[in-house]
């Protein structure tokens, strides 16, 4: 059978020092047929300019300001494959990165299929590494693992590869709120689809200033804001997945209170308490103790991986 057309799509907003690195490293991609479609969401500096001078290579598409969220929404509305890859701005795919993952796709239990990332520190060939991947901080699960989401968001956004259909059942990315979205819509295809990985870097991944883990507490505020939602959206206020996963974000928000790294939220630790006790009742305890123990194990493998 041929191999499937991968539309990619890569959001950009004001990212004239990266956008050049970022197309280049999807074009040269060893895997064929993929189209590029970059969402220019309202740059104001020389983004779009840079854009332009590669032509009929790519597919541009604009908005007025409106998130990351919106602009992979629109996206894919324009997007023609049956399979949709994500690229951010600042981040550089290596050649093998689809040519790894789309071989996995061909079992259709699979709706979702991520990799591993290389932090480095600046957006530029040839940056310095961290010592760091996204593996190493979040172990990838594959399967029915909607369940591991409670603990944590293991799939790396850039390294995302999903069937267009398995997008569409859920409505795309909530546009709710410019942070934080991607763990949702995820945790949603979990809930529904297998999920695999291929166990290799696909991206070098940049950490910077402008990233969620320099602002901890709003990102952890915006998941508690968000997966709210999402219980009320079930209809079933004792969804068990669903508040054992707020009680690990109200106790992630507690934890990032008490290490300075929620200063941007207002009343921190109140969110916490309040959501914690909310979700676990008389499990608080138990719920807990288990919540320590994970950060526990998570914090020996970091420092000894």
């Amino acid at each position: 059978m041929p191999d499937p057309l991968v539309s990619v799509i890569l959001p950009v907003y004001n990212r004239e020092a990266s956008i050049e690195r970022a197309v280049r490293s999807v074009l040269a991609q060893t895997y064929r047929p993929l189209e590029l479609i970059v969402v220019d969401d309202g740059s104001t500096d020389g983004t779009r300019r840079l854009l332009d001078a590669f032509g009929p290579a790519i597919t541009v598409v604009t908005q007025q300001h409106a998130g990351p969220y919106a602009a992979r929404n629109l996206g894919m509305r324009h997007a023609r494959g049956e399979l949709i890859a994500f690229a951010d701005s600042d981040d550089a795919w290596l050649p093998r990165r689809l040519a790894a993952q789309v071989p996995l796709m061909q079992r259709p239990e699979v709706g979702l299929v991520f990799g591993d990332t290389v932090h480095v520190t600046a957006a530029h060939d040839g940056a310095a590494r961290t010592g760091l991947t996204s593996f190493r901080v979040a172990p990838p699960r594959r399967g029915r693992v909607a369940g591991q989401f409670a603990w944590c968001n293991f799939v790396p956004t850039c390294t995302v590869l999903v069937r267009r259909g398995c997008l569409e059942e859920i409505g795309g990315f909530p546009e709710s709120s410019a942070i934080s979205s991607d763990y949702l819509t995820w945790f949603r295809i979990a809930v529904r689809h297998e999920l695999d990985y291929a166990d290799e870097p696909l991206v070098e991944y940049t950490v910077h200033a402008e990233g969620i883990s320099y602002d901890l507490g709003r990102a952890i505020a915006a998941r508690i804001t968000l997966f709210s939602g999402e219980l009320e959206r079930t209809h079933d206020p004792d969804d068990p997945l669903i508040r054992r996963l707020l009680f690990n974000l109200a106790m992630s928000l507690a934890l990032a209170a008490l290490r300075g790294r929620a200063r941007s939220v207002d009343h921190p630790m109140r969110i916490a308490w309040r959501t914690a006790w909310t979700m676990a009742r008389a499990q608080a305890a138990f719920w807990a103790a288990a919540f320590a123990v994970n950060q526990l194990r998570v914090r020996t493998r970091r420092l000894f991986s």
